[in-house]
């Protein structure tokens, strides 16, 4: 069942141009952030100039061999926003276009279909992981003044942390355009409660009310990989994937996929 669903999905996007483009564009920005952030901090040590400049004059170790998976991994936390597009378009073109309800009739169960889209999340996930790998190795190859194996993979659990995390924020992608099933408006809403609505919200539970958040949805899954940048002024910060922080995004992430499950198995398409 699993491989005939998975066997489906690739045969639904194997000549959908836009989905390839979009995909395409990710892995291009993908490796220019990073030259291009390696590419600032070389002008501004050149230049010394600005507020910046003792900030900047000795040089930041961005790219060194054991701070740069987690300097990338956070980096690029953006770009999981075009993955989730790519699912979320992916799932509500099928409604758009009926496909979902011919798929149905042709034989496709609503088991199926929730395990293909599940498996479209999986796969964007592992190629996510795969591109910090990729990009941490040859950045931290090119600009780290150690390249000892044993410092190559000190830290280099947050490659798999960052694929758990674009999988828990994917999963949420699949349940909202299922909710939506419109492109526009799923896509809109996603963008407004990931990036303004829960952000406000807890910010002023925690600040004003002096509330726990870690509990949210948004923020359980961002926690898994923390801000990295603090050290270089010498603050202490989170280094490491806590275990716990991982059980509480991928909790919200099994709800994410129940909740797709209910909808496909409740309600009529």
């Amino acid at each position: 069942m699993i491989a005939k669903a998975l066997t489906l999905e690739f045969l639904k996007f194997r000549r959908y141009k836009p989905f390839w483009i979009i995909l395409g564009l990710f892995v291009i920005c993908y490796f220019a952030l990073g030259f291009s952030i390696k590419s600032f901090i070389d002008y501004m040590i050149a230049n010394r100039e600005g507020p910046f400049e003792a900030f900047f004059e000795t040089g930041l170790p961005l790219f060194d061999f054991v701070d740069v998976w987690q300097n990338m991994a956070y980096i690029t936390f953006l770009f999981k926003y075009i993955l989730a597009f790519v699912v979320m378009i992916s799932i509500c073109q099928e409604y758009t276009m009926r496909t979902i309800r011919q798929n149905m009739i042709d034989g496709l169960s609503r088991a199926e279909y929730v395990i293909s889209k599940l498996g479209m999340v999986i796969v964007l996930s592992l190629l996510a992981g795969l591109l910090l790998l990729i990009l941490g190795l040859f950045l931290g190859m090119l600009y780290s003044p150690v390249k000892s194996l044993d410092f190559v993979v000190q830290s280099i659990e947050f490659v798999p942390a960052f694929a758990f995390e674009t999988f828990c924020f994917l999963a949420f992608a699949m349940f909202l355009s299922t909710l939506i099933r419109r492109t526009g408006f799923a896509i809109i809403l996603f963008i407004l409660y990931s990036l303004i609505m829960e952000p406000i919200a807890t910010t002023i539970m925690k600040h004003e009310y002096e509330l726990a958040t870690w509990y949210f949805p948004i923020r359980a899954i961002n926690n898994i990989i923390h801000l990295p940048f603090g050290k270089y002024i010498f603050q202490e910060v989170q280094d490491y994937v806590k275990w716990t922080e991982l059980l509480v995004a991928g909790g919200w992430a099994l709800i994410f996929i129940w909740l797709t499950w209910l909808l496909m198995t409740k309600r009529d398409l």
